[in-house]
């Protein structure tokens, strides 16, 4: 039962990681100003590679909880992504400024950073993880944007 179980975890990891990178991908395209280069390739490896290097921090410093962590955290990003899409269909209709685009986008991000931080809470895990989440991010900023 463990084992299916576990299946069923990385089975919903991949799908939402899919969902999150198309959603993302759409995302960038109303925010040509931003983001001019963005394609498919470059979302999918931002989102798949989340999930090593939040899942190779967990396996060395935590040891625990790897896969529950893991389908938390891209439940995160999926819910993040699902919040965007309201915003993609307004924006593609309506002229919105970048201003508002990014700060939007942004107030999206801040609840993610909530979301996932009350999520390690709960699963007993060290708010670390919560910041190497955002530090990946980060880092990936000017790949994004140039």
């Amino acid at each position: 039962m463990c084992n299916l179980s576990k299946t069923y975890q990385w089975v919903y990891i991949i799908i939402a990681t899919i969902l999150s990178t198309v959603v993302l991908f759409y995302y960038a395209k109303v925010l040509p100003e931003l983001i001019p280069n963005d394609n498919l390739i470059k979302e999918m490896v931002m989102c798949s590679g989340q999930i090593i290097w939040q899942g190779a921090i967990i396996v060395i410093f935590v040891k625990r909880k790897i896969n529950l962590y893991l389908s938390h955290m891209i439940t995160v990003s999926l819910l993040g992504s699902l919040a965007l899409i309201p915003m993609i269909l307004i924006y593609q209709k309506e002229q919105i400024s970048i201003e508002i685009r990014i700060l939007s986008f942004l107030f999206v991000v801040c609840l993610m950073i909530y979301e996932h931080a009350r999520r390690v809470k709960l699963l007993k895990l060290p708010s670390y993880l919560t910041i190497t989440w955002v530090v990946y991010r980060v880092l990936w900023l000017p790949v994004l944007l140039f």
